[in-house]
């Protein structure tokens, strides 16, 4: 588990770190017109040792990890949402979204430092793909009742899956830590504590499924655990999480994206 921690950190660390490189180095605010030039900008702005790093990760890393951080940074600095000569170019290829364009980049990046074919063809027709299965599915979801309600039933059956399976992941009994607020402002502190109880719970946030405002309307369930306190991580905070959420016999409700294994 700590490997992993290590691992996910150092890869955010490496996001970071391009970006300040990027940002460092980027003194003539020169924006590309085109991919070879994308690639050849990011090449002389990149140090040697930030490409050593690129190197050693998985493509598949390198762009989870540089999506929000590297990523962000040439679609505001390039022009990719202000129709920019990049942009431009790649609506000549058929793409629209700025999330393609850098997605497109980063991954043509990659594969220019390992040497490999950048498959420009293939990454556009993945994209392409993607955004016409969308626009299909979308519609059925509006003139297809039938489909509409298969969909609907489909995804909250999944989300009921998902709370199942964490209740088997986190069994009552399980010691673990957990984040818990403790004022309006949003300020948190961490517990640590026994899990004596679960609830399922239906979000007051109503959505619709797919990305059209006209899709069904889906209910949205969330899980909470009961947790015996054990240790206020830091006790200073025990009087104001007590007051803050009502918490009886040191017991509180918490919402189970914030718990977590004790290592």
């Amino acid at each position: 588990m700590k490997t992993i921690k290590i691992q996910k950190l150092l890869l955010l660390f490496i996001g970071v770190l391009l970006t300040i490189t990027l940002n460092a180095q980027n003194k003539k605010n020169y924006k590309p017109k085109n991919l070879e030039e994308a690639i050849t900008q990011l090449d002389i702005l990149f140090l040697d040792s930030t490409k050593n790093q690129i190197i050693d990760l998985s493509e598949q890393e390198f762009l989870a990890r540089t999506h929000f951080f590297t990523g962000m940074w040439i679609r505001n600095n390039w022009g990719l949402w202000r129709g920019g000569k990049l942009a431009k170019y790649f609506n000549n290829l058929g793409i629209y979204h700025p999330d393609d364009m850098s997605s497109i980049i980063l991954t043509s990046y990659y594969r220019h430092l390992h040497n490999q074919d950048l498959k420009v063809e293939e990454q556009i027709k993945f994209y392409q793909d993607y955004w016409k299965e969308l626009q299909e599915y979308n519609y059925r979801l509006i003139n297809d009742t039938a489909f509409a309600q298969q969909e609907k039933n489909r995804y909250e059956n999944s989300i009921r899956e998902r709370n199942e399976n964490l209740k088997q992941e986190f069994p009552i009994g399980s010691q673990v830590k957990t984040w818990v607020d403790y004022s309006f402002f949003g300020s948190r502190s961490e517990i640590m504590g026994e899990i004596v109880d679960w609830r399922t719970c239906i979000s007051k946030y109503t959505r619709r499924l797919g990305s059209s405002t006209k899709g069904p309307q889906i209910q949205s369930e969330y899980l909470e655990a009961k947790i015996k306190v054990i240790k206020y991580i830091d006790a200073k905070k025990k009087k104001g999480i007590e007051r803050y959420n009502h918490m009886e016999n040191d017991e509180i409700w918490v919402n189970v994206n914030l718990i977590h294994k004790i290592e």
